[in-house]
Order: structure tokens, then C-alpha cells, then sequence
């Protein structure tokens, strides 16, 4: 069975998320600076998972190689991955004060879809 996928509103997606990082959004690989003010450039790999204080997300992970932001959800424990997602959207979702209106606002507009069991087991076990 195909895994199910969902994608936003195309152009209007792409508008919205343009909308959302506002107009002083840095590309891929240039530098920007982390949350204490350090230098920091785009990195390969994985980070690991942050458990932010939110009523909608109990952990989320980001996969620079893959453009694959993992999220799972406190409601049923769902694990989602939002594919095709830029370095600067997940730094963005990484800063939001309010997770879920940021999921609302910009990642809904972007392809995801629940996570296959295969990348359960490797990716949101324990967590």
C-alpha cells in the first residue's frame, strides 16, 4: 500500500511560505546565527530530537540530507514527515514561539505525510 501524501496549495503554498520567512530569509549555506548569537552554516546530518514546550508537538527532528522535517504529535503520538523542506523553513518552525500555528501557517502547505513503518522504526522509536 502507497503511503499516503499530502501537499498544499501549490503556488499559493509556495506564496504563503514565502510570506511567512519574510523578505530578509537567507539561501542555503550562508551563514546565519544560532540562538546565542555564534556563527553557525549549514551542517549534513541529522539534529536531534527537540521536545519543545508546545500543546501540539511532543518532538520534531531535522534531516539536512534529506530535507525531511520528522515531527510527532502528543495527539495519538502521530509521526509525521514534512518533505522538500528548506534549511530556512526549518529555522524558522526550529525559532517559532507557537509550533503548531507555525505547522498551520507553512508546513501544511508543504508535502507531507504520515511516517511508513519502516521510517518509524528508524527514526521515532524512542521518542
Amino acid at each position: 500500500m502507497a503511503a499516503e501524501r499530502q501537499s498544499g496549495l501549490g503556488g499559493l503554498g509556495r506564496e504563503r511560505i514565502r510570506q511567512n520567512l519574510g523578505s530578509g530569509t537567507q539561501g542555503e549555506g550562508r551563514a546565519y546565527e544560532d540562538e546565542i548569537g555564534r556563527p553557525e552554516r549549514r551542517r549534513g546530518g541529522t539534529t536531534d530530537w527537540t521536545f519543545p514546550d508546545s500543546s501540539r508537538v511532543a518532538a520534531y527532528q531535522y534531516d539536512y540530507e534529506q530535507s525531511q522535517l520528522r515531527v510527532r504529535f502528543h495527539k495519538y503520538g502521530t509521526p509525521w514527515v514534512y518533505e522538500g523542506v528548506p534549511v530556512t523553513v526549518f529555522q524558522a518552525f526550529d525559532a517559532a514561539p507557537s509550533k503548531g500555528k507555525y505547522i498551520n501557517s507553512t508546513l501544511n502547505y508543504m508535502t507531507y505525510r504520515r511516517a511508513t513503518p519502516n521510517e518509524v522504526a528508524d527514526y521515532f522509536t524512542g521518542v
